[in-house]
């Protein structure tokens, strides 16, 4: 007898979320960054799966154009020195890795479970998914 198929989720839904990406239920990770061992809802094996630093580039592309205009703004429309302009962007660029760095990597966790793609260049997640 086959198994059932689970409904494809979208990554967005599960992975930006930080939910497991096979059933859109459990939660992706078990701290800040790491990620879970088992879905603790439908108990997907998550222990070999990791983004690495893959969501890096993407947040420092982010958060460096919104540090630096944020700062150029402050800079010429206050005629400020340079400090001002760097006490302002700051505290904005740390704001914006510390919201977007999760959702990332857990969306890149869910595009390579629906990829079947892993790092090491096989499918890291268990044959039955």
């Amino acid at each position: 007898m086959k198994a059932p198929e689970t409904p494809t989720l979208s990554a967005w839904e599960t992975g930006f979320r930080g939910l497991c990406p096979r059933c859109g239920t459990g939660k992706l990770y078990r701290s800040f960054l790491k990620v879970t061992e088992r879905c603790d809802h439908c108990g997907l094996d998550l222990s070999q799966e990791d983004a690495g630093d893959g969501a890096v580039p993407f947040i420092i592309l982010i958060a460096g154009t919104l540090g630096v205009g944020i700062g150029i703004w402050v800079m010429f429309a206050f005629e400020t020195g340079v400090m001002t302009p760097m006490l302002v962007a700051c505290p904005v660029v740390a704001a914006v890795v510390f919201l977007l760095l999760p959702r990332t990597k857990g969306l890149l966790i869910a595009l390579q479970y629906l990829n079947k793609a892993g790092d090491t260049g096989v499918n890291t997640f268990d044959a039955d998914s």
